[in-house]
């Protein structure tokens, strides 16, 4: 790894353990092994590690994104949302401190912005393909599931601060449950034929 690999990724690990606004660019330092001269010299200071860092993960969300958008069907759509939880628990300090990152970077703050309606509208589109196959019903009530695809956004983004909140310890197997929470709030809307795809793919195995 290049110096400016290993600040990254050293960044990420720090950034997780002891949140992003508890973290400075001396901790960088000797998290990877430099001169505090050393690590300026890459990165004149901690806002620019973090922009970059918001770049690579937004990169890898993307990549994500147009992977699962080539097949809609649920078990795409299943193996996607494992992925962003994968992302999630890499990038974790985005997740806890996001609300003080965007206050204090409002680039990144619009960036995000599009990224959470664009991902909104994304599973709106997963859900409306689902009605077209005849996997879900259509909507009882107008905007139901734009309401729908919002909520599911929520659960997936939020998951893991309710978490820390709660005094949950993040392991794999505790942040995949937002898997289950997730198909609980479509199954009520499946159809017969929707369901036994649902079943057959195993959703919660």
């Amino acid at each position: 790894m290049s110096t400016k690999e290993r600040i990254l990724a050293e960044s990420i690990q720090l950034f997780n353990e002891k949140g992003f606004s508890n973290s400075t660019m001396r901790d960088i330092a000797e998290r990877v092994g430099i001169s505090p001269g050393n690590l300026a010299y890459h990165y004149k200071n901690k806002d620019f590690i973090v922009e970059e860092l918001f770049m690579q993960m937004e990169e890898e969300r993307k990549s994500m994104l147009t992977e699962a958008q080539l097949i809609p069907s649920f078990d795409n759509i299943n193996l996607q949302v494992r992925q962003i939880l994968d992302l999630t628990d890499k990038y974790q300090f985005f997740y806890l401190d996001v609300l003080d990152i965007v206050r204090a970077y409002p680039n990144l703050a619009e960036m995000h912005r599009n990224y959470i309606e664009g991902h909104i509208q994304y599973i709106k589109a997963m859900l409306d393909h689902s009605v077209g196959i005849g996997n879900m019903r259509p909507e009882a009530v107008k905007g139901q599931y734009q309401r729908l695809a919002h909520t599911v956004w929520m659960v997936i983004f939020f998951w893991l601060m309710q978490e820390k909140v709660r005094g949950v310890e993040s392991t794999s197997e505790e942040l995949y449950k937002v898997l289950q929470v997730m198909w609980e709030l479509v199954l009520p809307h499946l159809t017969e034929q929707g369901m036994l795809h649902f079943q057959k793919m195993g959703a919660f195995s």
